[in-house]
């Protein structure tokens, strides 16, 4: 399998991973119980120490015992891998924190242990979640996750979209704000749907594959609950005549954020090139 596969990949593996904790981070509503819905296999087992679970049904019913609890739930470390050509492996770490409605609170170290589902055209769906605790971690300072997780989800899901834009250009509404602007490092800027399907086709007509590296995310919450996202992007890429590329990009992002939607959307978008799109030259 090519590297730029098991990028995108990756990508589609975690757009799906950060939602899953988002259910938890918020209070319960039908729309972000079925946001939920959404990511999992009509027959997905989800194994814990409160036992097995088989099937979508009753997921609602099951949410009720975190009622009034505030969760957090921060990424250490994932891993993805191609287990067979329809499924892929996600093993993660995590640390895990509760307030409970008795104001009690718990703090534990998690490991994941996941399979999704490939699906055509589609992100994949949680077939296996199996959720082993490692540790107890006393005295707990809680941190709220859920701008961090929704932030992640976003991204990943954009960067997927972004690799494989001349097939996926359309899916884009969904991350747009209704009114957007993205000023990128060497376009004019673009303020409509019709501009950012114009440019979306024209990255097909200069690069054959490309993937991209985030590193140095830091994320904000604001006030009014859109969501401040500061990344650097290592970007690899292969031109149409078959040249290898690298750039490197600083991002600053504005995400609108209803939390009743599956994705935040992009309201602003700053890019800077901290190093050129340029041909690797090979000796």
């Amino acid at each position: 399998m090519d590297k730029f596969q098991e990028i995108k990949n990756n990508h589609l593996a975690l757009t799906q991973y950060y939602r899953w904790y988002q259910v938890y981070e918020l209070p319960f509503n039908t729309a972000r119980i079925n946001n939920q819905l959404d990511i999992l296999s009509e027959d997905v087992e989800i194994s814990s120490q409160a036992g097995t679970t088989k099937g979508k049904d009753g997921l609602a019913d099951r949410l009720k015992i975190f009622e009034g609890w505030q969760n957090a739930h921060h990424v250490k470390n994932t891993q993805v891998q191609l287990e067979d050509e329809n499924t892929l492996r996600l093993e993660a770490d995590i640390l895990y924190q509760n307030i409970r409605p008795d104001d009690s609170r718990y703090s534990y170290t998690i490991h994941y242990s996941t399979l999704l589902n490939l699906r055509e055209s589609d992100l994949p769906v949680f077939k296996t979640v199996t959720i082993q605790p490692t540790g107890v971690i006393e005295n707990p300072e809680f941190t709220a996750a859920y701008a961090d997780n929704r932030a992640k989800s976003f991204m990943h899901y954009w960067l997927y979209l972004m690799e494989t834009i001349e097939s996926n250009a359309p899916k884009f509404e969904e991350l747009l704000a209704e009114k957007f602007e993205l000023n990128m490092s060497t376009n004019p800027k673009i303020e409509t749907l019709e501009k950012f399907q114009e440019w979306a086709s024209s990255i097909p007509t200069r690069i054959k594959s490309s993937g991209h590296f985030p590193k140095n995310l830091i994320v904000k919450e604001n006030q009014d609950q859109t969501i401040e996202v500061s990344v650097d992007f290592e970007w690899q890429g292969v031109s149409i005549d078959d040249k290898p590329m690298i750039a490197e990009t600083h991002h600053d992002w504005t995400l609108e954020n209803n939390l009743d939607e599956r994705f935040a959307r992009m309201k602003t978008m700053t890019v800077t090139q901290t190093k050129p799109f340029q041909i690797v030259e090979t000796k």
